[in-house]
């Protein structure tokens, strides 16, 4: 099991710690979180600033132009990228894993476009009542005449208000379960898309890249039957197969997060005296900084050890779903370590620190609640597809 890291990565990640430092953490002093992102044109010039860098489009394959890094080193650029909460989307983001299911036509319109920033793509899954069980949409297709008219309602979808098309799942009308959900390239600008609402939530997700959750609604949309990704009816292999490589992105980011708190912590506890001693003297203080160092070791390992089986062809899903539950919930106990160290300043908007903690709180449900995973953890270990060291 080889970790290392080609010449051409370790570069890479370089010049990307570089700007981060150099370009995004100033701007955290003028950048208000709770409005959701940059504005938009300065998140255009960073976007900028980083194709002349010639840092943009990391994550494309080498196939369709891009320097094909592979997952491990996928991991290296976002443990520097997620270092700051304000910007890394001005990188381009990792692309949903169904999409590489386009045929030629619709990579030349889609993906090709998605992975080198020229248009932007979400995911319209979650639904009010589905929630955390896809299974239960209730979002509609019906075929006719070389169409598919949806109707229906999703919620939830991080950026809906600045996409340019949606892998969108819906049923085929009339088919229950799984069986039946299609998944649809769709269109933001079709007659009857209609993006209702912004939902102000207690913090923007950690991998959001400050984009605020829309609902919309879906009145009779007219999607081409072409648009369909994969086969009608198989939407769910396409779900399935699009998240893994999304959510590996937990690891490298609530380590970089944490790492960042922890920092934080050492050095105020290092400098703060109460009583005649520093912070850092206190039994108390230091279990605290030891705790929050051990869980980050261990998420480090564990994000590149399931990267590799990714790069390797393997099945990763138990571990990246171990990722999902470890990383929320160590981001979440560290920025809170770090507050209490910190004290009345910590929960300030005077530091970040008060931010990470929102956004990881907001981390232990997207993607799928936290119980949800270790539910399949444990489904896994009981029906014999995994255990620990196979």
């Amino acid at each position: 099991m080889d970790f290392g890291l080609s010449e051409e990565v370790i570069m890479m990640r370089g010049a990307v710690k570089q700007f981060v430092d150099r370009e995004l953490l100033p701007l955290e002093r003028e950048y208000n979180f709770d409005e959701g992102r940059l504005p938009d044109e300065r998140r255009v010039a960073l976007t900028q600033k980083v194709k002349d860098a010639g840092l943009f489009g990391m994550y494309v394959p080498k196939e369709y132009g891009g320097p094909g890094i592979g997952f491990v080193g996928r991991v290296a650029m976002q443990e520097e990228i997620h270092s700051t909460l304000v910007g890394y989307t001005s990188f381009g983001k990792p692309v949903y894993e169904g999409l590489y299911r386009c045929n030629a036509e619709q990579t030349e319109e889609y993906l090709i476009p998605a992975l080198w920033g020229d248009k932007k793509v979400r995911a319209g899954i979650t639904e009010p009542i589905s929630g955390a069980d896809p299974s239960m949409m209730v979002t509609y297709a019906e075929p006719r005449d070389g169409k598919y008219i949806i109707n229906g309602r999703k919620i939830f979808i991080s950026g809906a208000d600045k996409a340019d098309f949606l892998l969108f799942y819906a049923r085929l009308k009339g088919v229950d379960g799984r069986e039946g959900v299609t998944c649809f390239l769709m269109d933001t600008d079709l007659p009857g898309f209609n993006v209702e609402r912004q939902i102000q939530v207690l913090g923007i997700p950690t991998g959001s890249g400050g984009e605020l959750p829309c609902e919309v609604s879906l009145e009779n949309v007219a999607v081409p039957a072409e648009n369909v990704l994969g086969e009608p009816g198989k939407g769910w292999d396409v779900l399935q197969s699009s998240l893994g490589g999304v959510r590996l992105g937990f690891g490298p980011r609530t380590v970089a997060l944490s790492e960042r708190c922890l920092k934080m912590a050492r050095d105020y506890a290092n400098n703060r005296v109460t009583f005649g001693r520093p912070l850092a003297d206190r039994q108390a203080v230091q279990w605290m900084l030891a705790d929050s160092a051990i869980a980050i070791e261990s998420l480090r390992w564990m994000s590149y050890h399931s990267a590799w089986k990714l790069d390797q062809g393997l099945d990763a899903r138990t571990e990246i779903a171990m990722i999902k539950v470890h990383g929320s919930e160590t981001l979440e106990r560290v920025s809170d370590r770090a507050i209490q160290i910190h004290g009345a300043i910590g929960v300030s908007k005077d530091l970040p620190l008060e931010q990470i903690f929102r956004g990881a709180r907001a981390d232990r449900i997207v993607d799928g609640p936290n119980e949800v995973h270790r539910m399949v953890i444990a489904r896994n270990i009981t029906r014999g597809y995994w255990f620990p060291g196979y």
